[in-house]
């Protein structure tokens, strides 16, 4: 699979898990700093963990045995027509993706410009060491940074204090910063649902964080869940913003009122820890292929293999070839690269031409510790020139990234690759 599907896979697993745990368990508490900690730390788990390498290995040592790679196949057709084949689904997958990253993140630069010409438009009144910015729109109270943005007809409003207080507590606690992480995470994952039910339970909590401040201050709740009803019909600028008015009013209303949760309810945070290892060792025993029609061919293969493997030149050195190594060997490009490789430098014999044959030459060698290729043989062969031709080309491999151990020691990883050698496959 290529590694930024890869990637994207993986990440959106993150997100929904963790997401699921906080929809479950933690929405309903009152502990708000908490949640917010969770959520945000939702968003950077999502985006680091899968960046890692992740391998888990059980019953001791690693087992001397080969990686089987997915199949290349090769046809008589020009390399052109072979590039236009196999552009398929990835390819068009990609071109939507990114499409979608383009679209996202032009919205988020518009949003930022659209904040920077309100207040170059509207000048920045400072005032007990804020920075207020009144404007002339029917906007509802909100804040972005270290910026205020208030109605021009609300600066005699005797309930402002209260207001300014709401829009404070998002400066003080760095709302903002929050909200240009979930953004950027859904620029990323626009594809995801749960990256953007992830953004507006962030937004919830930065609001039942503000209300929460400002009923520390003395406000009286009845009082205040007034002035918040009469904040409803303002305008919201954009979401990079913390709006004194969002679409939460009935849940924030009844976060005002609610008794406080117990102090054990912090723990049920922990609850994420069992649902996130079965996604991280999912990262593991993930082979990096996506599914294909060859899966069943493969799992064929794998079969025959296992009967052969022992008579294999990876068995003969059992103390250093390995299955799998904390960094896998890598060639350069990934295994888009390899596959391109093999398809522009095989030639399909004229021999194997001539009698029709067809099928797949399953090849055998082992990637040194200096990146070489070696000990390059057929496994499984077809005949008629393709096994000679499979070794041939398998053996002028360019040197790929070696693998290596934990502690750096470069090792040998020994590779299985199908060649499926093809006739009448040309484009129609």
């Amino acid at each position: 699979m290529n590694s930024l599907l890869q990637y994207l896979l993986h990440s959106a697993a993150c997100v929904a898990a963790l997401y699921a745990v906080y929809w479950a368990f933690l929405q309903r508490d009152t502990f708000f700093m908490t949640n917010r900690i969770y959520l945000v730390s939702a968003v950077l788990l999502s985006l680091i963990l899968p960046l890692f390498p992740w391998h888990f290995t059980f019953g001791g040592a690693l087992a001397p045995a080969v990686v089987l790679l997915e199949p290349v196949i090769i046809t008589p057709g020009t390399i052109a027509e072979v590039a236009q084949e196999n552009l398929g689904w990835f390819s068009s997958l990609m071109i939507i993706y990114f499409t979608g990253v383009a679209i996202f993140l032009l919205r988020f630069i518009v949003q930022l410009v659209q904040l920077m010409l309100l207040v170059r438009r509207s000048g920045i009144t400072r005032r007990e060491g804020m920075k207020l910015v009144f404007v002339d729109r029917g906007y509802s109270p909100f804040s972005f940074f270290r910026y205020i943005f208030i109605r021009e007809d609300q600066s005699a409003d005797e309930r402002l204090a209260a207001i300014l207080e709401h829009e404070k507590v998002h400066i003080r606690q760095l709302h903002s910063a929050d909200l240009v992480a979930t953004e950027l995470l859904t620029i990323i994952q626009w594809f995801n649902p749960f990256a953007w039910l992830l953004q507006r339970s962030v937004k919830a909590v930065h609001e039942y964080l503000a209300d929460e401040g400002v009923l520390r201050q003395g406000v009286s709740g009845t009082d205040y869940s007034r002035l918040i009803l009469d904040q409803t019909l303002g305008i919201q600028v954009n979401n990079l913003t913390n709006n004194f008015n969002v679409s939460l009013l009935k849940k924030r209303i009844q976060m005002i009122t609610r008794s406080r949760s117990a102090g054990r309810a912090r723990l049920k945070a922990l609850f994420a820890l069992p649902v996130l290892l079965p996604v991280v060792f999912l990262f593991s025993s993930s082979s990096g292929d996506f599914p294909s029609a060859q899966d069943n061919q493969k799992k064929k293969q794998e079969e025959t293999m296992k009967k052969e493997q022992m008579a294999q030149e990876a068995g003969k050195n059992s103390g250093d070839v390995y299955k799998e190594v904390d960094n896998m060997p890598q060639y350069p490009g990934g295994f888009e690269a390899l596959s391109a490789f093999l398809v522009k430098n095989i030639k399909y014999p004229e021999k194997a031409k001539k009698d029709t044959v067809t099928g797949t030459v399953v090849t055998n060698f082992i990637v040194e510790t200096d990146g070489s290729v070696s000990h390059v043989k057929v496994v499984k062969g077809i005949g008629s020139g393709c096994d000679e031709e499979a070794v041939r080309v398998v053996s002028l491999m360019p040197k790929w990234k070696p693998g290596s151990q934990k502690d750096g020691k470069p090792v040998r990883v020994a590779f299985t690759l199908p060649i499926q050698f093809r006739l009448g496959e040309k484009k129609k």
